[in-house]
């Protein structure tokens, strides 16, 4: 009797183990995906009230979205004779700062395209060419 009850249990557990791993197993398969074209989607419903709201009160030109990502603003616009040159990084270290320009390594004292690295700061580097300071901007995003 005792070996009779043991067999039961081995046996349902054994059961509720395969059980499990037919559910394991079909979450895992990849669903078919439906062949609708985009045409076919129906776009999500909206309510009156929010459109009302937000034509009532003007939110669709006033909204504000932050700066654009890829335009340029008027602090990264390159001057005239360092359009060749991009400040890719700063390493900052009081002792001695390095920049990264046009992926070279350059420290103060570096001739960079005929101009001579003379400052190095966290968000920029300064560059003398003939007597005149040019800034060169990391492009901080």
């Amino acid at each position: 009797m005792i070996v009779d009850n043991k067999k039961k249990i081995e046996l349902l557990i054994t059961g509720i183990g395969i059980i499990i791993l037919i559910f394991l197993i079909m979450n895992h398969i990849p669903k078919p995906k439906a062949n609708k074209s985009i045409s076919n989607i129906e776009p999500y419903p909206t309510s009156e009230v929010a459109i009302l709201a937000t034509s009532e009160v003007g939110y669709e030109d006033d909204v504000k979205w932050g700066r654009d990502p890829f335009l340029l603003d008027s602090a990264n616009v390159k001057e005239q004779g360092m359009e060749d040159l991009i400040l890719n990084g700063v390493v900052s270290d009081k002792l001695s700062p390095y920049a990264i320009i046009n992926n070279d390594v350059v420290k103060i004292g570096d001739k960079v395209s005929g101009m001579t690295v003379i400052e190095i700061n966290e968000k920029n580097v300064v560059l003398d060419e003939n007597g005149q300071r040019r800034t060169l901007e990391l492009n901080l995003y």
